[in-house]
């Protein structure tokens, strides 16, 4: 039964995680600018690729813009949270084999010792985030079950591959729950906050293009 479960997940359950987030992902972008075509034709007439790549440069770089330099704490988390969390996926040993399998290309592999400590502060990084929204108040207010529903499942991630790679009691079923944990999120991207890995360089690049193009100033 595991290994049937198994098969499904990193095959037929795995591609059709791929194809509801591209999908998802394509159809909520083209209603956006067609919607941006329609409200706000100015995005396109004021949109600089220069200004653009500038302005998500400089904040994608920690302690260079004043909102990262305002909340240091968030700004550290943050950025060790996404440098584990985008890394992991394709240079942990484990996920390398399976990518290989697939017929994907060879990856170069973190040391086991990094992929554990890089596992950990991920986790450490979303427990912080969860508890941001449990406890301050104005992060809470803007809260929603759609948000605790997300954590819960990247704390399932993280936790699951941890139980997993340390073969703890259970683990073949922690596998499991790791990659169906991961499958969803991958689902999920176009429809929850995740969809800011696309809309991001959208919305950031159009700040950028309005301060430098239009009023001759920085953004950040």
């Amino acid at each position: 039964m595991h290994y049937t479960l198994y098969a499904f997940m990193t095959g037929i359950g795995f591609q059709a995680a791929l194809m509801v987030c591209l999908g998802g992902t394509a159809l909520k972008l083209f209603l956006f600018f067609k919607r941006a075509a329609q409200k706000d034709k100015a995005f396109f007439a004021f949109y600089s690729w220069k200004y653009a790549s500038r302005s998500i440069l400089f904040h994608l770089i920690p302690y260079v813009s004043r909102t990262t330099r305002t909340h240091p704490v968030m700004t550290a988390a943050t950025t060790a949270f996404h440098g584990a969390i985008l890394t992991l996926p394709f240079f942990y040993s484990a996920h390398g084999v399976l990518l290989s399998d697939s017929g994907f290309i060879r990856l170069p592999r973190y040391p086991e010792a990094v992929s554990d400590i890089l596992a950990v502060i991920a986790l450490c990084a979303l427990l912080f985030f969860l508890g941001r929204r449990l406890f301050m108040r104005a992060v809470r207010y803007i809260t929603t079950p759609a948000d605790h529903m997300l954590l819960a499942s990247l704390i399932a991630l993280v936790l699951s591959g941890l139980w997993a790679r340390f073969q703890w009691p259970g683990f073949l079923w922690a596998s499991l729950i790791h990659m169906t944990a991961g499958n969803l999120i991958i689902a999920a991207i176009p429809f929850t906050r995740l969809s800011h890995i696309f809309y991001m360089l959208i919305t950031r690049g159009y700040a950028g293009s309005e301060f430098g193009g239009v009023r001759m100033a920085k953004d950040w």
